[in-house]
């Protein structure tokens, strides 16, 4: 089970925040006191994510999760912990996603189980499909029969690791939330571009490995 930990002092937040955690079936949420947090350390598995409302993040919690960042970095082979912002700059320290108020719990669970179940597989999984076997952690395809390997951005890669999640075609809403971070109500030619480009890379004459059915989309697993 993950490591959830939460530095939110608003109840009513907080509280709203524990309940979908547990809803969703993410982890088991616990309190992060900035006061205690150093104690806590000692003590505990390092969190895998750390979600901290805007109202809590003076200087103090940001010297605490650069802390924390090299603690992880030195235990973990450099797998540091997930920060989410609720509210905040862009820009914070520290900080590997903000979410801006008044933002939607749907939306934080969504990106809460991208770190938690897909980015993992990032870093570990080799993913098979048709003449290509898929190196996450290497950022790459290999093609049977040519020595050339096919480089892909971090984007091209979570795009397929998610795709591959699935046996039924993934709308094209589920895919922008779960790769991106976007939730429904954005309109972006994002994700079209990103399989354009894929597509270039990977598919030739007579192949189609990408597969859109209205407007779903689908990675195939072996040529028909």
């Amino acid at each position: 089970m993950s490591d959830i930990f939460l530095l939110i002092s608003d109840i009513a937040l907080r509280n709203a925040v524990v309940e979908q955690i547990k809803a969703a079936k993410l982890g088991e949420p616990r309190l992060l006191d900035a006061a205690q947090a150093e104690m806590k350390r000692k003590d505990e598995k390092n969190p895998c994510v750390v979600v901290v409302d805007e109202a809590d993040s003076e200087k103090k919690t940001v010297a605490l999760l650069r802390t924390i960042h090299e603690k992880m970095g030195n235990e973990n082979a450099g797998q540091k912990p997930v920060v989410f912002l609720l509210g905040g700059a862009d820009d914070s320290e520290g900080v590997t996603e903000t979410f801006a108020k008044p933002f939607r719990l749907g939306h934080l669970m969504t990106r809460l189980r991208y770190y938690l179940e897909t980015a993992p597989l990032l870093r570990d999984r080799e993913i098979c499909f048709g003449p290509y076997r898929l190196e996450p952690q290497n950022r790459r395809l290999l093609r049977e029969g040519s020595d050339e390997p096919i480089r892909l951005t971090e984007k091209e890669t979570a795009l397929l690791i998610f795709l591959a999640k699935s046996s039924e075609p993934v709308t094209r809403q589920d895919i922008l939330a779960e790769v991106w971070g976007y939730d429904e109500r954005i309109d972006t030619h994002t994700l079209e571009t990103h399989v354009y480009q894929l597509r270039r890379k990977i598919e030739r004459e007579g192949e189609n490995w990408l597969i859109n059915e209205t407007g779903a989309y689908l990675l195939a697993r072996g040529q028909e």
